[in-house]
């Protein structure tokens, strides 16, 4: 790991973040057409002050493992043009960039029409929508934003205050704990920690969320604005095709992604706490941003390993491991490029939430409907797992995260009246 002075002006690290990703983006505007092996690699890089990390090393972290892993699945998703003999099953080509807008297209509501379906079976899809359609989603959103940034300072503002009571977070790994416990019955946390870090989770939560619908806001203006503002209807082009900024395929393209985005896909979240089995909240309830991504790059790859020496049970099994371990890396890599730390905390966790995925599946896999009690219970056992494994998923940042350097309306609340 290279560490760099804090001297160092932003303008050269930006450089040193930013040059190799634009030559990457500037090689796949067109297919891949070498067969020589392809390696991507990341390197993290230390660049703090007081030997916290600067929002601009937070960003760049995050960027970077979002691209990155991208960027491995566009270059599995385009081998398909490493074999010239098949020009014929060649999926279209799409650049990399362009893939970034396009990283969950087939999370519909509801599944798109088949061959086997009629159009009346999947009307909740919504291909063209009205300008009444794109305002009610642009205030309803807003009003979502406004509520939720509400209840974020709220989070914030008891995390601060959780933080001036000093809570001592152990510095021992929390899986190492969790044996002392089961050795010589140490408590491997307390309720006041407890309480911190369903807290501070409550805070990532909402601010990724808020994120997304950020985002969804943005999207909704610039379709109602600039793509939804010249109507088929209308004999006029838009602006971006008279004066050569899109070609009209391009047009096309985004605007059909942009109405995909806001009225047939799913949300980032969609209420993970009422969750009532590992399938249920890993699969259609929590983060979904990178599950195609933990699938074409861990699942998969790991069960077509197996398949010809296991049985396609087992095969399974292992790949939804390497689902699980494609994730751990990369939390992993958050914390060891972030505070420049390694605890094996976050390994651990998301490893440890892969066989209890395993283990649920196979003691209470059904294809009856479960009664309300039986969810019930499960959403309750669920629940005690979670918060027996979440310490080990926000110790690592709570440990070395200054929470004074927070930036929110909380922060300063609390600096004048407490």
């Amino acid at each position: 790991m290279a560490r760099i002075s804090t001297k160092l002006p932003n303008s050269v690290y930006s450089s040193v973040f930013f040059t190799p990703l634009l030559l990457f983006i500037s090689l796949t505007f067109e297919p891949i057409q070498t067969r020589k092996p392809l390696l991507v690699i990341s390197i993290p890089i230390s660049y703090r002050e007081k030997g916290y990390p600067t929002s601009l090393q937070n960003n760049f972290v995050a960027i970077t493992m979002f691209l990155g892993i991208k960027m491995l699945l566009f270059l599995k998703f385009n081998s398909p043009y490493l074999d010239q003999k098949n020009l014929d099953q060649k999926k279209e080509f799409k650049s990399y960039i362009s893939t970034l807008f396009n990283w969950r297209f087939n999370s519909y509501i509801i599944p798109p029409v088949s061959k086997n379906s009629n159009e009346k079976e999947n009307s909740s899809i919504i291909k063209s929508p009205t300008t009444s359609q794109i305002n009610k989603k642009l205030i309803n959103r807003s009003l979502i934003v406004i509520a939720k940034y509400l209840i974020f300072e709220l989070c914030i503002f008891t995390l601060l205050i959780s933080a001036n009571y000093k809570t001592e977070i152990p510095k021992k790994a929390y899986q190492i704990r969790l044996i002392e416990f089961f050795t010589s019955g140490i408590p491997p946390f307390t309720i006041s920690s407890l309480r911190l870090y369903l807290n501070f989770l409550g805070v990532i939560y909402l601010w990724l969320s808020l994120n997304y619908d950020i985002i969804t806001i943005i999207a909704a203006i610039v379709l109602r604005f600039i793509f939804h503002f010249t109507s088929e209807k209308n004999d006029r082009k838009s602006i971006l095709i008279q004066y050569g900024i899109l070609t009209p395929s391009v047009y096309v393209s985004i605007k059909e992604w942009l109405i995909t985005f806001l009225f047939n896909t799913k949300h980032l979240f969609s209420v993970p706490f009422i969750s009532s089995s590992p399938r249920d909240f890993w699969s259609t309830r929590w983060q979904l941003l990178l599950n195609e991504s933990f699938k074409e790059l861990g699942y998969l790859p790991v069960k077509n390993l197996f398949i010809p020496i296991f049985s396609r049970k087992i095969s399974n099994i292992m790949g939804v491991l390497g689902a699980f371990g494609v994730s751990a890396l990369l939390h992993e890599y958050l914390i060891i490029a972030n505070f420049n730390i390694w605890t094996g905390e976050q390994f651990f966790f998301f490893m440890a939430h892969g066989v209890i995925f395993i283990l649920w599946e196979a003691i209470f896999n059904s294809k009856n409907k479960d009664m309300i009690i039986e969810k019930f219970l499960k959403w309750f056992l669920l629940l005690i797992i979670n918060l027996i494994l979440l310490p080990a998923l926000v110790e690592p940042s709570i440990r070395n995260i200054n929470f004074s350097d927070i930036s929110s309306i909380s922060k300063h609340f609390l600096k004048d009246y407490m």
